[in-house]
């Protein structure tokens, strides 16, 4: 396999997209739609599996993402379909009045009787939205409403580059549109200028609500965040224990370096209890040293020291026995052995982020040095992933090594683990010989054929 084989995943042109989806409409429903709502993809530089312990992360949104066209309804009924072929079960019916909170909550109405589980977050989307408008008016939603919707990505779904948080923030712009006193008084590309960072912030929490109550996934926020509140050209840094962002340009670091994602093709599912479990255990160290969130354990600014000293401080809490108390009271021990390796990883990926963070906003750091520091820590943060978190797996331990050794600066895992993608950093001029040469590795080791994505830091949802 040479270099020219390396496949890649456009984002296709956003005109293009609205014009076919609209028309694909029109066809699968018998009427146009209201508008057309597209929201971004994520992919993390750093901060997995720490967002939910208010650690700090470094997202940035993609040009990659998810469109929704849409029309309102009157009879409090979602029908809805997507066009991604391994998830196309035709047209879904959701009655919103029956979406109750829960993994195990039935919110389908199928006529084959078998569930979509995408469909619990558009309607977990709704639901979070409708409770939403009662704090604040401008949000607020008709129990009437429902909608006719037509979905498709550019995305590739269970890549690790967060689909589900793309699926819920386009879905939510487009009920915002049709169904709110805002949508309703801003039509169009209007509603886009009129959502403030605060309301977006809001937003982006109802989103969340939706996918830990309704989908059962224990995640913290940070792919929502992105995708309603990112920047063209820049990276968030996301303080995830106020949700206040900065947004640091990468344009400097980008000059003459490229990310890229590689969607190793084993799809990822925060939904099956893994990422979960990784998430007990850590909590189940954090009860142990008494904080509510193992932030709390590091100063404003932490060192490695800090980090030995926490580990200290649990060596000596935890005694020589072998397991820990569940966070959950009433829910089986926790391996002592296993807490103490998540809790070494959240705290050095709490470092690494606030070390990047630092370079990242340093001006006086010329490009090549940046790279050089911000690859390090990438590679740095896929070994406490592979060894502290075990979230990670042979094609992602392949295309990491591959990659470093054909001369990147930096590679790592990114998102919840167990599947999913890297993310590569490459010199501009590298690009082709790296993907390359990861594309072979993955033939010889009988990995599936990697799929890659360049990676541009690009604006959040909005109307298309």
């Amino acid at each position: 396999m040479d270099t020219d084989d390396a496949a890649w995943l456009s984002p296709g042109d956003a005109a293009e997209i609205r014009s076919s989806l609209t028309a694909q409409f029109a066809e699968e429903f018998g009427h146009g739609p209201a508008g057309v709502w597209f929201a971004p993809g994520r992919a993390n530089l750093n901060g997995e599996h720490v967002d939910f312990h208010g650690g700090r992360c470094l997202p940035m949104a993609l040009a990659h993402g998810t469109y929704v066209a849409a029309a309102p309804r009157t009879d409090g009924m979602l029908y809805m379909r997507t066009l991604e072929p391994s998830l196309d079960a035709g047209v879904q019916q959701v009655c919103i009045s029956e979406v109750t909170s829960g993994p195990d909550a039935d919110v389908h109405t199928i006529t084959d009787e078998q569930p979509c589980g995408w469909t619990k977050y558009v309607g977990g989307t709704l639901w979070a939205l409708r409770a939403l408008g009662e704090e604040i008016d401008e949000l607020a939603v008709d129990e009437s409403f429902g909608a006719d919707l037509l979905i498709t990505s550019t995305l590739p779904v269970g890549g690790g580059l967060s689909s589900s948080a793309a699926l819920e923030c386009s879905a939510m712009l487009a009920f915002v549109a049709m169904a709110t006193p805002l949508g309703r008084a801003n039509p169009g590309a209007a509603l886009d200028a009129a959502l403030t960072d605060e309301l977006r912030a809001r937003l982006a929490a109802a989103c969340m609500r939706a996918e830990v109550e309704m989908v059962g996934a224990g995640t913290g926020g940070l792919d929502q965040t992105v995708s309603l509140r990112g920047r063209a050209g820049h990276l968030l840094s996301l303080d995830c224990r106020d949700f206040t962002v900065e947004r640091l340009p990468a344009t400097g670091l980008l000059a003459d370096h490229r990310f890229v994602a590689v969607d190793t093709g084993q799809a990822h599912w925060l939904g099956d209890g893994q990422f979960d479990d990784r998430r007990a255990d850590s909590e189940a160290a954090m009860r142990l040293l008494g904080v509510e969130r193992l932030r709390n354990l590091l100063p404003e600014r932490p060192g490695t020291s800090d980090v030995a000293a926490v580990l200290s401080r649990f060596d000596e809490r935890a005694g020589d026995g072998e397991t820990l108390p569940s966070p959950v009271d009433g829910a089986p021990a926790r391996d002592r052995a296993a807490c103490r390796r998540r809790l070494r990883h959240a705290l050095t990926e709490m470092v690494r982020s606030e070390e990047l963070h630092g370079f990242l906003s340093d001006e006086e750091l010329d490009a090549e040095s940046t790279a050089m520091l911000v690859g390090n820590l990438m590679t740095a943060g896929h070994a406490s992933m592979r060894d502290e978190a075990e979230v990670s797996f042979p094609a992602a331990n392949t295309i990491v090594e591959t990659a470093v050794e054909k001369g990147s600066p930096g590679a790592r895992l990114i998102g919840g683990g167990f599947g999913g993608s890297a993310l590569l950093l490459c010199r501009a001029d590298d690009v082709a010989t790296i993907t390359g040469a990861v594309a072979s590795a993955c033939e010889e080791a009988g990995h599936q054929t990697p799929r890659f994505l360049e990676i541009t830091p690009s604006d959040p949802a909005r109307a298309v």
